[in-house]
């Protein structure tokens, strides 16, 4: 094992399945890389065969653990000592029993991975009027509705910086939001995120509104376009379906910490 900054290295790896390690790939972007860890086992001709991201630009540092082969069990043993004390991870369930021998674990729910497969079936019957496009002067009023709405958020307000934010406007108040965990133009991809609606609207249409708005800008930008979701969160699926994505993988979701 070895750590690395070598980005077109880990590119081409990431690149087998960019679905997969769709987060990856945006990490690699100089938005977010000063705050990642790349751990890596190199094949006989320097290729990489397996890697395991650590992010730390979150109060909670979060680890993706993705396999694209048979290896990444040697990978993630061999990186169990140097991990966090207390992490949020992305991974295949096959690797749970590795990480419980050295931690415990809070499961989160098996989740999806989507991709955007049919754009034309995005555009829907849905007003845009009220939606607004959301920067760092709306920060506290989109942080208001992640705490009523959503807690337990991982929303990093330095995203708005992105300008893929968009909120729902009620009576001054943010009402529905859509925007990004991931976005990079040099690798040309966007991962949806923090989509939410308050609880008091809900089942009126303007999650899909609101995400439809976001996924009209990023089409045009011609990004390749994915989301996560829980697999129970069956409304959000929907809405989901109803933009053009479609379910390519599912992942477990834990908070694990030292024994």
């Amino acid at each position: 094992m070895e750590f690395t900054t070598d980005k077109n290295l880990l590119y081409r790896h990431f690149e087998k399945d960019p679905v997969l390690f769709g987060y990856h790939i945006g990490d690699l972007d100089d938005f977010y890389f000063g705050d990642c860890r790349w751990a890596a086992n190199l094949d006989d001709e320097g290729q990489i065969s397996e890697s395991i991201l650590i992010y730390d630009g979150l109060t909670v540092p979060t680890v993706l653990a993705f396999g694209s082969g048979r290896h990444l069990d040697n990978l993630l043993e061999e990186l169990l000592p140097v991990l966090p004390d207390r992490f949020y991870c992305h991974f295949q369930r096959e690797y749970r029993p590795i990480f419980l021998r050295r931690f415990t674990e809070e499961p989160l729910g098996t989740h999806c991975k989507m991709k955007l497969e049919l754009p034309a079936c995005h555009r829907l019957n849905v007003s845009y009027d009220r939606i607004v496009r959301l920067d760092l002067s709306n920060s506290e009023k989109l942080i208001d509705l992640y705490n009523r709405s959503y807690p337990g958020n991982y929303f990093d307000v330095r995203l708005l910086r992105t300008r893929k934010y968009f909120g729902y406007f009620d009576g001054g108040r943010i009402i529905a939001a859509s925007g990004i965990h991931v976005y990079s133009d040099e690798y040309n991809i966007a991962v949806l995120g923090n989509i939410v609606t308050d609880p008091d609207y809900r089942n009126r249409g303007l999650a899909t509104a609101v995400t439809s708005r976001l996924v009209d800008e990023l089409l045009s930008e011609g990004k390749l376009i994915m989301l996560n979701v829980g697999a129970v969160n069956h409304p959000a699926i929907k809405c989901y379906r109803r933009l053009g994505f479609k379910k390519v993988h599912e992942y477990e979701e834990s908070i694990f910490t030292t024994r």
